[in-house]
């Protein structure tokens, strides 16, 4: 997607980097996005204990895919607008004029409608078997009978035996590194086995998690992001479960939103410097440079490092009920409203406008806001039967105090 978002930012005076970051930071979020969610789904079905349904997993990370890709949308958004009100002649940090060469050239490739047909309804089908019950293995199977029998109605679909041999060595040729990461996390594993690492690691998070479950969080999110940085993110879940996975049912959590920590935290590695691959491959097509690039992912994929703790102090946010109560509908539309409040200031504070430009000290006050309503505190009934925090009226007042003041500001400045 990077070859025609890329030029188009640049064309809309969105600085190299900045757009290559963007970039990376939305392609990333795609293995947060139910139903297909990459591997990670299936890989849940296998590990998760008690067992869940694929319809549960993908129903949890719903409201969190949403709020990561709202928290990209307002920071484009707002950084547009910022831009939009800075004059072509005036310097800012964060655009540029678009070069002659960020255009793209070439005639556009013939459109197949039905070859787009086939791979919606194949993907559609397998959604559905999985849906229905069927196990992974079979769904698949299913899935494949059904993309056959509809490619043998048009003949430039129609499987034949060179084809069919194509399609034997392009699966060989795709599965590759998928095998070498998944023989990576054998050695990984044997070393881990053998050191006794796999025994101290979750040995030093249980005495943490004792005194702070944040702490033992944070440890969780250390180790998932630096194994993430030389592992797929599929894989360095699977390795983090394993180690993790034994003592996550005594930290207190729900085990599904245990393990959308881990995950979470594995894709994040893809935008986190200095490794940050995602940045790397936007680089090459933005043609800037990549550490400043990895920089910028990771400034716009920030909400992404804090969406994690939200679902797990507040798993509403993932439609699941702390254990041993039930699913309260207010409790997740409260959870959710909040969690977008702290997402508006939050993208609001890193672009620098919310309804006019942002002086240091309100972006300043902006990243307070948005730490106090992401950050849960202790609940209290106000009114009835109502969850409330201190935290989260604190920061919507603050949020609102620094709206109007910029718009006060933007008023005066546009009067004169």
């Amino acid at each position: 997607t990077g070859t025609f978002t890329i030029p188009m930012m640049r064309a809309a005076r969105f600085k190299r980097e900045i757009a290559g970051g963007i970039e990376a930071a939305s392609s990333s979020g795609g293995a947060l996005v139910p139903p297909v969610m990459g591997a990670a789904a299936y890989l849940m079905l296998e590990i998760v204990q008690p067992a869940v349904t694929y319809l549960q997993i993908i129903q949890s990370a719903l409201i969190p895919a949403v709020l990561y890709y709202l928290s990209i949308f307002l920071f484009v958004h707002f950084l547009s607008l910022r831009i939009a009100s800075t004059p072509a002649v005036a310097e800012d940090d964060e655009m540029e004029g678009a070069s002659p060469e960020d255009n793209l050239s070439g005639e556009p490739k013939k459109l197949e409608p039905y070859k787009g047909v086939l791979f919606v309804c194949s993907l559609a089908s397998l959604i559905a078997f999985l849906i229905l019950g069927f196990t992974p293995f079979r769904a698949v199977t299913l899935a494949l009978v059904v993309l056959l029998t509809l490619s043998f109605f048009r003949s430039e679909t129609r499987l034949t035996w060179t084809r069919f041999v194509e399609a034997i060595r392009g699966a060989g040729r795709d599965v590759v590194p998928l095998i070498c990461a998944a023989a990576c996390v054998g050695v990984i594993i044997g070393v881990v086995t053998l050191t006794g690492v796999g025994t101290r690691f979750p040995a030093m998070i249980l005495p943490i998690a004792e005194d702070s479950l944040l702490g033992a969080l944070l440890l969780i999110m250390a180790g998932s992001l630096i194994l993430g940085m030389g592992l797929p993110s599929v894989v360095c879940y699977l390795l983090m479960a394993t180690l993790v996975g034994p003592v996550l049912g005594n930290l207190g959590v729900v085990p599904l939103a245990a393990h959308f920590f881990i995950f979470y935290f594995g894709m994040m590695s893809m935008v986190t410097p200095p490794v940050a691959l995602a940045a790397y491959a936007a680089s090459s097509v933005a043609g800037s440079k990549i550490i400043p690039t990895s920089m910028a992912a990771f400034r716009v994929a920030l909400v992404g490092f804090t969406l994690p703790f939200m679902f797990v102090f507040r798993p509403e946010l993932l439609l699941l009920a702390p254990d041993g109560e039930s699913l309260s509908i207010v409790a997740v539309i409260y959870s959710t409203t909040i969690g977008v409040l702290g997402i508006i200031a939050f993208a609001a504070g890193l672009s620098g406008y919310l309804l006019g430009r942002l002086k240091i000290g309100w972006r300043v006050a902006l990243f307070v806001a948005a730490a106090l309503m992401l950050y849960p505190g202790e609940a209290f009934l106000f009114p009835q039967d109502w969850l409330f925090t201190v935290h989260d009226l604190a920061g919507v007042i603050l949020l609102a105090v620094v709206a109007l003041l910029t718009r006060k500001a933007e008023s005066s400045q546009e009067a004169t």
